[in-house]
């Protein structure tokens, strides 16, 4: 038998003769189909919701075939109430509302019934209407999102017919608009020194598990977490709901003045957070000034990954505290401000030392000297700054000559020494220079490096240090390390490195933080070698020779100027040296270059001896490789590029390696990713800005920008696969090398510093062309070029890294021996152990 029109449109099913009796051809659908399973055909209920289903969407799929009701079908439905037909025949009428041609519900009452108010949301007046409900009920992938007896599920449904519900059922005009506005009216708690919760929130966290067990709304910690969920999901999750957090924080940020200046400056979030967490209550009482400077050096570590949106710029906090005060006008000599405060903290430093009085000084200097300095590592008192108060010349009233201030004031302070040694006259006070020399160093260790003598013929004395000349100190041998020892920057790892590469030589180390601004000081690993001053003969510079002049002119003149054998470990990305600086490099006796390609730029200089110095290259061994920690996919092979916004992003170059990548795998690929990790970008570089608007277009881009400590930095790199560094020129490439000893393949640019160690067997080499910086590029660019990567070239090597898994595995293996042949510690350690011998040996020394 053929399918004809006759034969589909014959009405059999369950009989000819019942109520809405199906057409062969839907009975035929109703078998054949499976998303028609759940009609029951078998009742007139389950047979009229199936015409509706007809008439919204079969239909139109199927316009050969038109299902004909007879008298008695559209006169059982004319009977219906409209409270019937919400009662028994839910699904029937959502199918109605979702067509639109004329039919047997066009009725106004059906309509106004729908619309009328239902349901109450949350503590508003506003409420869902009936329609909602319904339709929530009739279809099952609304049932398995929306739970309307709660307030989220509530939610849901508001931002569902705005998105979806008034187009799929044209029928119903209902705006949600005043819902929203109802909700938005919600009021909040107001807490001058906490956070105001919108009511809304309070709701949503009461309503949803995944909110309720990590958001405790009765704790400051909890609702600042609520605040970050919002800004950072909430607010994509509700469009519609308005909560404006930026005020708030900028209310917690902003500092409460201590009222008698004993303490220390907080911002106004601070006494709230601490109260919040029994952690921090049990570590840190704020009503002391030990206290919040403790917490101080926690903020310093912890905040920036724990609170990354609330501020306390502590920097400026340190400045004060760390800035000598007014000693010198009132007879004494100056100390650090944080001194009396801290003294003035603690109940076992009190009876030991007034710092009104100059013993009392002297003897807090020599406590710091021993012991403070280690206890409180972040802050600062460079003695030798109070040593050179304590020698200036100073006349006592009635004095025949001038004496040292330290002189004058220690026979003022004893009585037995101004009735001993009477200053009106010469003999008298060189009687007293006597008694120093001889008596009074050992009496005042702190100061028994000072010499005061009396050169024959003339008026007054001379003081020096150490026997030598003014300022000079008789020092062991070993190396002092200048540079930025606790920062988590490059820069603090060349530091670290050589520190631990010399004391495996033998050698004597001692890190001394540069006195200029600098980062953060956040790495406490070496905090044991620590000093003020310049201990050994030898001082190293790990600084670039442009904050090597800026550390002359901010408080560090002392330490360029020092007696000791001076080397520069200046990195360096350039290829020539800048005129700007002129003779800069005769601010150290010797260079160490850390790459082939620096030293060539300082041996052209000339003057001053330049010494290739590898660097070590030593990493942590992953702990908790985990992609989940970043927000990374599982699966995916992971490409990742790396840099520090307080480096020229221009000569870092990631937007190449962006471009590289995209360029690389069609946006239909998948299984690949690329990672962009980056530290102390500024949203206003144009660069930055470039990078993340071709992120934001390619899903498979992640930025990663939070600020990790030295383990996680090296367990984000292991959760990757191989390294992109499409860099303009390095002095060096620490990152490359780093990723080489993880064993990773890494796609470089063949040019300055990481050839060294980057060449066709341990790496996959990019060229390019070579081309002049222009202004705005780099500091100094006069003369200057760099190399320019083919984007192309690097586009081919990534490809080849992702598809060839021989090739990747030999480069990643012969990289990782390159970096444990050339740079491991051993080997540093002994590049340093035999220069430093040869310099042991011009000294004069054993």
């Amino acid at each position: 038998m053929h399918l004809t029109r006759d034969w589909a449109a014959e009405h059999r099913h369950p009989s000819p003769t019942a109520i809405f009796s199906l057409p062969n051809a839907v009975y035929f659908l109703l078998k054949f189909r499976s998303d028609l399973a759940s009609f029951e055909h078998r009742t007139v209920e389950g047979r009229i919701t199936l015409y509706f289903w007809w008439k919204a969407y079969g239909e139109r799929d199927y316009p050969d075939f038109e299902w004909l009701l007879g008298d008695a079908d559209t006169e059982y439905v004319r009977q219906l109430s409209v409270t019937t037909l919400l009662d028994k025949f839910p699904r029937a009428v959502s199918f109605w509302l979702a067509g639109q041609a004329t039919g047997l519900l066009d009725d106004t009452a059906l309509l106004d019934a729908l619309l009328e108010n239902d349901l109450a949301i949350g503590p508003t007046q506003a409420r869902l209407p009936r329609f909602i409900s319904l339709l929530a009920d009739s279809r099952a992938d609304l049932r398995a999102h929306i739970d309307l007896g709660t307030f989220s599920g509530q939610l849901a449904a508001l931002s569902w017919w705005e998105t979806h519900g008034q187009f799929e059922y044209p029928r119903l005009s209902w705006s949600s608009s005043p819902v929203w506005d109802r909700l938005n009216e919600l009021g909040r708690e107001q807490e001058s020194a906490s956070i105001g919760i919108p009511a809304f929130l309070e709701l949503l966290v009461d309503s949803r598990a995944d909110l309720r067990t990590n958001l405790d709304t009765k704790t400051f910690s909890g609702r600042f977490s609520a605040l970050l969920w919002w800004s950072e999901h909430g607010r994509f999750e509700y469009p519609r709901l308005v909560w404006q957090t930026q005020p708030i924080i900028n209310r917690l940020n902003e500092i409460e003045p201590d009222e008698d200046g004993s303490l220390i400056d907080v911002p106004r979030f601070l006494v709230p957070l601490v109260d919040s967490r029994q952690d921090l209550r049990l570590q840190f009482d704020l009503s002391t000034f030990t206290g919040r400077l403790n917490m101080l050096f926690w903020w310093n570590a912890h905040s920036k990954r724990a609170y990354p949106q609330l501020r306390w710029s502590t920097a400026r906090i340190f400045d004060r505290l760390n800035a000598l005060d007014d000693g010198n006008a009132r007879g004494l000599f100056r100390v650090p401000a944080f001194l009396s405060r801290l003294i003035g903290s603690r109940p076992d430093l009190r009876p030991l030392f007034d710092i009104e009085t100059f013993q009392g000084r002297l003897n807090a200097m020599g406590w710091w000297a021993d012991h403070g300095k280690r206890e409180y590592p972040g802050l600062e008192w460079h003695i030798q700054d109070s040593v050179d108060d304590l020698m200036q010349a100073a006349a006592p009233s009635g004095s025949a000559i001038a004496l040292p201030r330290f002189l004058a004031s220690i026979h003022a302070s004893r009585p037995d020494l101004v009735t001993t040694f009477n200053l009106a006259t010469v003999q008298g006070a060189r009687s007293l220079v006597a008694w120093w020399q001889a008596f009074g160093k050992s009496e005042y260790p702190i100061l028994q490096q000072l010499d005061v003598v009396v050169p024959d013929g003339a008026e007054h004395p001379v003081v020096s240090i150490g026997g030598g000349s003014l300022y000079t100190l008789a020092r062991p041998f070993g190396v002092n390390i200048v540079g930025f020892p606790q920062g988590v920057l490059g820069l603090g790892e060349d530091a670290r490195m050589a520190a631990q590469a010399m004391q495996l030589g033998g050698f004597d180390v001692a890190l001394v933080n540069a006195p200029m601004s600098g980062p953060g000081r956040l790495d406490m690993s070496m905090n044991h070698l620590l000093r003020d001053d310049l201990a050994y003969q030898v001082s190293l510079f790990c600084l670039p020779p442009p904050e090597m002049v800026r550390l002359t002119l901010e408080g560090g003149r002392r330490l360029v100027e020092s007696d000791t054998y001076r080397i520069g470990a200046w990195p360096w990305e350039l290829p020539h040296w800048p005129s700007a600086f002129g003779p800069a490099d005769a601010f150290v006796d010797e260079i160490w270059a850390q790459s082939h390609f620096v030293e060539a730029v300082y041996a052209r200089l000339g003057s001053t001896r330049v010494r290739h110095m590898p660097m070590a290259v030593v990493i942590p061994k992953p702990r908790a490789v985990d992609r989940k920690r970043f927000g990374l996919p599982e699966h995916d092979f992971l490409f990742y590029l790396m840099f520090d916004g307080n480096s020229w992003l221009t000569r870092k170059n990631p937007v190449a390696g962006v471009m590289a990548f995209k360029q690389a795998f069609a946006r239909e690929t998948s299984g690949v990713g690329l990672v962009v990790k980056a530290m102390n970008v500024r949203d206003d570089d144009p660069t930055w800005r470039q990078v993340c608007e071709l992120a934001a277009a390619d899903e498979r881009i992640h930025i990663v920008s939070e600020r990790l400590d030295r383990q996680d930095t090296i367990d984000f790199m292991a959760s990757c696969n191989a390294y992109i560094s499409l860099h303009r020129s390095e002095g060096f490439g620490r990152v490359i090398a780093e990723a080489m000893a993880l064993g990773q393949p890494v796609v470089a640019t063949n040019f300055s510093g990481n050839v060294d160690f980057c060449d066709e067997e341990t790496s996959l080499l990019v060229d390019g062309e070579l081309v002049p910086l222009r202004p705005g590029d780099y500091l100094f660019h006069e003369g200057q070029y760099w190399c320019d990567p083919d984007v192309g070239i690097a586009a081919e090597q990534i490809s080849r890294a992702f598809g060839d898994a021989e090739l990747r595995e030999r480069i990643g293996r012969a990289g990782r021996a390159r970096i444990e042949r050339d740079y491991s510690m051993a080997a540093v350690a002994r590049a340093y152990e035999q220069r430093l011998n040869e310099i042991r040996k011009m000294a004069g020394g054993q």
